[in-house]
């Protein structure tokens, strides 16, 4: 028999279709700094056939997908509404799986989705076309989790092709198997089950790993990560990042370059806020492991989620709103499954709806401009001399000049040292002449 929390009006479906009408405002936006570094600025992606030229390399099917956006159009409007598409597949993918799991009523399994959706901090994997790494690794996972949940005899392969290509979209993805083997641990399975499912995802990242260890370009970006910072640094680093990934959601205000600064030595802040994420992360792996909890279940997949780019490896920027695009996920279903027992709670997360829609629609005006987006930057990160130089570069080629050099001045006086700030403000005042 339908339980109650299981009936509901036909109105509901129409909120997937108005949930993507209100992403819209993400198609309007220009090329962005990172933009110009992956598809404007780079021949690889300008042609299919130039693509075909440039393998092997890394992350081919993300460069196949810019490709193909270049050759339909070289204008912003598309590779946008492609962004848009995969954020919209990847909500019926989170929609579709978390029905397959059924622990969720289809009113919560809704609410938790549009939560997910709606968050303003998925605009740097979706309204930011650079980001599209992120989302379209994402679309891998989520294939992978519904095809596990299900019962295609060849789904254990299928989910290994998903891993496959999301290796070929973003080479984080080696986390998969984990959170795939997170997932069907909390769905029941025993362990020789779940080892016997995921082989061949397993197999997929151990040959990926030995591929890029033996690939050249990918030496050096271990070379230039493990020289980033020591070890020490890179622990107080990532106390910084794991604060700013926590309390970040809840401000609902992303920051595009957020001012974490890397301590030099430990105080006791850091001793206590170290001590507290240990204590979390330890508490949710008793929980999931001895109790299966779907809640604690939801955290611990956050903190996994966060590992490839935020642990041991150390990355020039501390943290990265992008990352948590599918770190979010873990949250959305851990709330909808702690809540969904109390009406109140059910109430809240709807409840909650409007106010993640305002502080999105605020956030895509950001996007409407590269003056616009840095200076909300600035404003969020008045001490950081790199934001003030991209904010003078964006004024610059918008062709204001006083905005440029007030920009470049501030990123001088936060950064004497800066050579980029101290070379653009030179140019700015001498531009050279053409020949």
């Amino acid at each position: 028999m339908t339980s109650h929390l299981e009936r509901q009006p036909a109105w509901p479906w129409l909120l997937p279709v108005v949930a993507l009408l209100l992403w819209l405002p993400a198609l309007s936006g220009p090329f962005q700094f990172d933009d110009y570094n992956v598809i404007v600025d780079q021949p690889a992606v300008h042609s299919l056939e130039a693509w075909w030229r440039s393998l092997p390399g890394i992350r081919p099917l993300l460069k196949l997908s810019y490709a193909l956006n270049w050759t339909l159009a070289p204008d912003p409007f598309g590779f946008h509404l492609t962004n848009l598409l995969i954020h919209a597949l990847n909500g019926g993918l989170l929609y579709a799986w978390l029905g397959r799991t059924g622990r969720l009523a289809k009113p919560v399994q809704l609410a938790v989705t549009l939560l997910w959706f709606m968050h303003p901090a998925q605009t740097e994997a979706v309204t930011y076309i650079a980001g599209r790494s992120v989302s379209l690794s994402t679309t891998g996972l989520l294939a992978g989790l519904w095809l596990l949940a299900g019962h295609h005899p060849q789904r254990a392969a299928l989910a290994a092709l998903c891993t496959l290509a999301a290796l070929a979209v973003r080479e984080t993805a080696w986390i998969f198997p984990a959170a795939f083997a997170l997932v069907l641990w909390l769905q029941g399975r025993k362990a020789q089950d779940i080892l016997r499912q995921l082989w061949p995802t397993l197999t997929v990242v151990a040959v990926a790993a030995l591929i890029f260890l033996i690939e050249p370009h990918f030496r050096r970006l271990i070379d230039v990560s493990l020289a980033t910072r020591p070890p020490a640094a890179q622990g107080l680093a990532q106390i910084e990042a794991l604060r700013y990934f926590v309390t970040g959601p809840l401000r609902l205000t992303p920051n595009l370059d957020p001012d974490l600064a890397v301590p030099s030595s430990p105080a006791m802040v850091h001793w206590l806020w170290g001590a507290g994420w240990l204590l979390i992360v330890s508490l949710a792996l008793w929980s999931t492991v001895a109790r299966r909890s779907w809640t604690a279940g939801g955290l611990l997949w956050f903190f996994l989620m966060l590992a490839p780019t935020n642990s041991l490896m150390p990355r020039l920027d501390v943290a990265s709103d992008r990352h948590l695009y599918p770190a979010l996920i873990g949250l959305a279903w851990a709330a909808g499954s702690l809540l969904q027992p109390v009406r109140a709670g059910r109430c809240l997360l709807w409840l909650l709806l409007p106010l993640l829609i305002t502080a999105l629609q605020i956030r895509n005006e950001d996007y409407h401009s590269a003056t616009a987006l840095w200076a909300r930057t600035a404003e969020q990160s008045p001490g950081k001399s790199r934001v003030w130089n991209n904010l003078g570069i964006a004024c610059q080629k918008e062709g204001r000049p006083n905005c440029a050099r007030l920009a470049f001045t501030e990123a001088m006086r936060l950064d004497p040292r800066s050579t980029r700030a101290a070379a653009n403000l030179y140019f700015l005042k001498h531009p050279p002449h053409p020949p």
